[in-house]
């Protein structure tokens, strides 16, 4: 019995040492890829030991000072969460398109990051998402990673691992702070999943009309690219707060057949379809269409989350009319639902009252292309606006319209518009879009 005092130290000592072994064992592990998942395809986005294959968002490197690499984590100290802040959003030089992505995250108290997805760098915006934005971040879907208890008063769609501020995480079993979680994230064809903890908790189909109007009931209603599928990067997202990732692990997938979006060919009979063109005639939704009014204080178009003009969309045909007053002379009707870049040609029937449709360069500036002087009556027209190997046509029915070019270069990104004075109404329909290859 004496002696027994004497074990006790001994056994922490042995305790320690186990806990020691096993804690570097896990270490051991981390950031590696077992020989299955070598012959599935999957490949480590993180070394653990260097940030090769990532730059800080809009950077062509990562910012010094920003992310660090400790006990194999890439470790976001805390900040102030702002473009222009020591952080930033560290961002995967590589794209992908159709993936499983896998990773573990580990937050503090209040702890608030996310993984973000479906995001074009460098694609400016005209609205704001947050106090201190400067547009250089990404804009897309998040997989939210967060502290859930401080943050009770959040929205159920804003907590972790939900498709942020979209789709609310159902079932999901959260680890304490201070531990890591496992989260994944699947985009197959159109059809994307989040899961934590070894459970699908969220999910949607990109392009659905439900998630068409969870999101033209959020503030991605402003901004038409949330949603839409695309080649991407990954980002881990810098909100200001300390945040550890760790065995970043991607796998790419061949899009299910049958998730793959349908399109309309285009119509047989346009004398302008080429084979190397792609055509879509788009459903009227209103999350596509944008309205603009001109700044004389920013000497550019701006977007207005107000009600600059009415639209409504009824039975395939999208009514606008321009209620702004004096204070802003002009507003445009953009169709943001494709970026029209390189060679194109889009096609709308319309009736009513217009001054012009143009193709309005896509940071608002002074670029654009007017097609002035179309019909204002109340039969339906077809308006066209092409693009062939940077020569510009536009004409209504098989007539020539008249083409103003106002700093419009022969390989402006732009958006396809309607321009209404004041007061003036007109409805669209038949919207045709067709984009070379």
């Amino acid at each position: 019995m004496p002696r027994l005092p004497f074990l006790f130290p001994r056994l922490a000592v042995l305790a320690g040492t186990l806990l020691f072994q096993s804690v570097a064992a896990l270490a051991a592990d981390a950031n590696t890829r077992t020989p299955q998942e070598q012959a599935a395809g999957w490949k480590l986005l993180f070394d653990g030991r260097s940030t090769a294959g990532w730059h800080t968002y809009g950077k062509k490197h990562v910012t010094a000072g920003s992310w660090k690499i400790k006990d194999g984590c890439l470790i976001l100290p805390p900040g102030n969460g702002r473009p222009n802040g020591t952080g930033g959003d560290l961002v995967t030089n590589a794209m992908f398109t159709n993936f499983e992505f896998e990773f573990e995250w580990r937050v503090g108290p209040v702890g608030n990051s996310g993984v973000e997805y479906l995001f074009t760098e460098g694609e400016k915006r005209t609205a704001n998402f947050y106090p201190g934005d400067t547009g250089d971040s990404p804009v897309g879907f998040e997989y939210q990673v967060l502290d859930d208890a401080p943050h009770a008063n959040n929205a159920a769609n804003r907590l972790a691992a939900s498709i942020y501020s979209l789709v609310t995480p159902v079932g999901k079993t959260l680890r304490p702070v201070g531990e890591f979680n496992q989260g994944r994230i699947v985009v197959d064809g159109n059809h994307v999943e989040h899961w934590l903890n070894g459970r699908k908790v969220a999910e949607c189909e990109l392009g659905s009309p439900e998630l068409q109007r969870i999101i033209a009931s959020s503030k991605y209603k402003y901004y038409p690219g949330v949603g839409v599928k695309r080649a991407t990067s990954i980002a881990l997202q810098d909100h200001g707060a300390e945040v550890a990732y760790r065995n970043l692990k991607l796998r790419e997938l061949r899009a299910s057949a049958s998730s793959a979006p349908t399109i309309a060919a285009p119509p047989t009979s346009s004398p302008t379809s080429s084979p190397s063109m792609t055509a879509s005639k788009v459903p009227m939704q209103a999350a596509d269409w944008r309205v603009w009014c001109w700044s004389k204080a920013d000497n550019r178009w701006v977007e207005h989350p107000l009600d600059k003009m009415t639209v409504q969309i009824q039975d395939g045909v999208l009514s606008a009319r321009n209620t702004t007053h004096s204070n802003w002379p002009r507003a445009i009707l953009v169709y943001r639902g494709t970026l029209l870049d390189g060679d194109f040609i889009v096609s709308a029937d319309y009736r009513g009252q217009l001054e012009s449709f143009d193709l309005q360069s896509a940071d608002g500036g002074n670029q654009r292309l007017s097609c002035l002087n179309p019909p204002q009556d109340n039969q339906w027209h077809t308006a066209l606006l092409a693009r062939k190997q940077g020569q510009y046509t536009a004409r209504i029915e098989e007539a020539p319209v008249q083409v103003q070019n106002g700093k419009a270069s022969s390989g402006m990104k732009g958006y396809f518009c309607f321009k209404l004075r004041p007061g003036e109404a007109m409805e669209v329909r038949g919207l045709v879009v067709q984009t070379a290859r």
